[in-house]
């Protein structure tokens, strides 16, 4: 196989169960085999969809603030944010916590059903790719996150009760977690290989280029994959173009996410719109330490260090350095993963949000209104997420390594 971030080309030894295998070069992880690999994923995917379900059918949390009681679901809150003509982050929220993660659970649980049953169903290599594609876009840990930072705003102005959708949502995101962990592309199409009746143990001969969605060794001038008919080229297209373009768009909406406020307070006493550097303050001065630490790191923090580690690797990608700098190019693949590691947790103060408009509708006792930074935010997080999917990190490796002998690099 190649390397999908140094491109290095060199062949994987026989794995068995619980190992997993490393590039050399740049020690990203290739291959990684877990016990019972069928079954346990066919188990942690059927126990997610369950309580997928369950997280929907009932109320997620209450709140009693002077005999009057509040509940929603995450439905409701979709549905308030649609009301108030925030219908992109309704339509997000929906995606990412019940399309998306709805959409990896059961192309998981039909391709390893099939793989358990030794049966060639229709779609199955379509299937495969939808839930690697799809991986990014789950983020119910990061609402998990989200009701807790909001269960502390809440805690001191009225009585908050866990639903039963809540502890369904925790087990939800355990679950979810540890089946998209079990689930390896390589091995996923070595198996499908297979199953179809392919050899995928052919030792690797010169003149060919491996598939990034199916791992088939494909002609050095093919334009698609004779398999799954993906496109091949040797670099993604105007992979440096596409990321500057997004990180511009991302750096302009980070402005009004900052300058205009992000949630409004309505009450019988006052009315605050609050920023997000304001809300930081606000849970500081009342002593909530730990989630004003959180809000600041995942809303401020994480996209400045984004914005910074994406420019940064596109200047290197341009740089033109000498041969044999594999230490650096290292530096800057391990950058990269991190870059995408810790994107879609600044989505935590939008869900904040998300959950306090709905939660907190009480007239004019107590109520809270999104503010149009909610939109920019959002914006901001969606498309620096982006940037580093179009990032093509082997730009870096082209201008770092020996050509002539890239195993000594």
């Amino acid at each position: 196989m190649q390397c999908p971030h140094c491109d290095l080309e060199l062949g994987l030894p026989a794995l068995q169960a619980g190992q997993l295998a490393r590039c050399p070069r740049c020690n990203d992880v290739l291959c990684r085999i877990p016990l019972h690999a069928t079954d346990s994923t066919l188990a942690y995917a059927l126990a997610a969809m369950i309580f997928l379900c369950l997280s929907f059918a009932f109320p997620l949390l209450g709140m009693t603030v002077e005999g009057v009681h509040q509940q929603i679901t995450i439905f409701s809150s979709a549905e308030i944010l649609f009301h108030e003509d925030f219908v992109l982050i309704a339509d997000l929220l929906l995606l990412v916590l019940l399309f998306t993660p709805a959409l990896f659970l059961a192309a998981t649980f039909y391709v390893y059903l099939a793989l358990r049953l030794n049966a060639r169903w229709p779609g199955l290599r379509a299937a495969a790719q939808l839930a690697a594609s799809s991986r990014p876009w789950m983020m119910v840990d990061v609402f998990a996150l989200a009701i807790l930072v909001s269960m502390i705003k809440l805690a001191s102005l009225a009585e908050i009760h866990f639903g039963l959708s809540f502890w369904s949502l925790l087990l939800f995101s355990l679950s979810l977690t540890k089946t998209a962990s079990l689930v390896d592309k390589h091995w996923l199409n070595f198996k499908l290989a297979q199953l179809y009746g392919d050899d995928p143990t052919q030792p690797w001969t010169d003149g060919e280029q491996s598939c990034p969605a199916c791992d088939k060794r494909n002609p050095k001038d093919a334009r698609r994959c004779v398999r799954c008919a993906h496109r091949l080229s040797t670099r993604r297209p105007h992979s440096l173009q596409l990321t500057v373009g997004l990180l511009l768009t991302a750096a302009i909406l980070y402005i009004p996410a900052n300058l205009y406020p992000i949630m409004l307070t309505e009450s019988l006493r006052s009315s605050e719109a609050s920023t997000i550097l304001e809300g930081v303050v606000i849970m500081w001065n009342i002593g909530s330490y730990p989630i004003a630490l959180i809000i600041f790191i995942a809303s401020v923090l994480v996209p400045i260090a984004k914005f910074a580690a994406l420019s940064l690797l596109c200047i290197a990608a341009q740089l033109r350095k000498g041969a044999g700098e594999t230490v650096s190019a290292r530096r800057y693949t391990q950058l990269y993963r991190v870059t995408e590691l810790i994107g879609r947790w600044s989505m935590v103060d939008v869900f904040v949000v998300a959950i306090l408009v709905a939660l907190v509708r009480m007239g004019k006792i107590m109520s809270v209104y999104p503010g149009v930074a909610a939109l920019s935010f959002t914006g901001v997080v969606v498309f620096t997420m982006l940037a580093a999917m179009s990032f093509d990190i082997r730009l870096i490796w082209d201008k770092r390594v020996n050509k002539e002998n890239p195993a000594h690099d």
